[in-house]
């Protein structure tokens, strides 16, 4: 039986009811879809950074746990900044009795690669063999460990040095007094002892830098532009004597003379004022 032709649907019209949708809702739909996306990226971007900040800031505890370890193990003294550190060996000793063992690449990266790294990394099996990486001066073997800051990474791609994907080692503790009478052309850059460093819990020990892997009170312009370039001004990330982690902006860290200021005395070097 054929129905009325008023009551037949054309062809195209029942096509689009089948579909469901009009050419309008869908568009509508589409545009909806568009806003809800658009929402959505800045939260994941932001959940992204999140958890590389909680990924870095338990890297870098792991890393001053790492060197607070290294020195129970060696007399209570911190490894220097930098080997030699600044000191003369004496006659009646060889170099390699004065000074623990370390890869020695130049100025940079020297507790990184030559100390710390080895007290994570470097390891004996059971046949008392040592696993080995391939430190060389741009810093490859420091990619995907404890020392990569990951936002570094993602903010500075094309960057080949990897040393300026880490951070640094503040080499303005106090250093023990014995080295006022022996020969050395920077009494900062030796090891020092932990028990005179009687404020650890306000003691910085490494902290976010993209230029150097050791730093002190008078290259603190660097840590601004660490902030600017890793977190668009925001926090950098830090880790003190007494083991704890945590996030300062630049304002928080102190910018007064540490040999006069306590506070800065504190920070940067680990004892009150002379």
């Amino acid at each position: 039986m054929k129905l009325p032709s008023s009551l037949r649907i054309p062809i195209s019209n029942r096509r689009v009811s089948e579909l469901g949708l009009t050419l309008m809702e869908l568009l509508i739909v589409i545009a909806i879809i568009g806003v809800l996306m658009a929402l959505m990226v800045p939260g994941v971007e932001k959940a992204r950074l999140m958890a590389n900040y909680a990924k870095n800031t338990a890297n870098i505890r792991e890393i001053g746990i790492a060197t607070i370890t290294w020195a129970s193990d060696r007399g209570n003294k911190l490894p220097s900044p930098e080997y030699p550190g600044g000191m003369e060996v004496p006659d009646s000793v060889s170099t390699e009795d004065y000074f623990p063992e370390y890869w020695d690449l130049g100025p940079s990266g020297l507790w990184l690669d030559g100390v710390v790294f080895a007290q994570i990394y470097m390891r004996e099996n059971k046949d008392g063999e040592v696993s080995s990486y391939d430190v060389n001066e741009k810093g490859e073997h420091l990619k995907g460990t404890l020392f990569e800051n990951t936002i570094s990474v993602l903010r500075n791609p094309q960057e080949e040095d990897w040393h300026r994907h880490t951070y640094a080692m503040n080499k303005n503790l106090q250093y023990d007094r014995i080295y006022d009478q022996v020969d050395s052309s920077d009494p900062y850059l030796t090891e020092k002892t932990l028990s005179n460093l009687v404020f650890s819990p306000k003691a910085l020990l490494y902290i976010d830098c993209i230029e150097s892997n050791v730093i002190d009170f008078n290259d603190r312009e660097l840590l601004e532009e660490t902030s600017e370039e890793r977190y668009k001004g925001g926090k950098l990330m830090a880790v003190f004597l007494d083991g704890h982690a945590e996030r300062l902006t630049v304002n928080q860290i102190p910018d007064e003379d540490p040999e006069s200021d306590r506070e800065s005395s504190r920070f940067w070097r680990g004892v009150d004022p002379r």
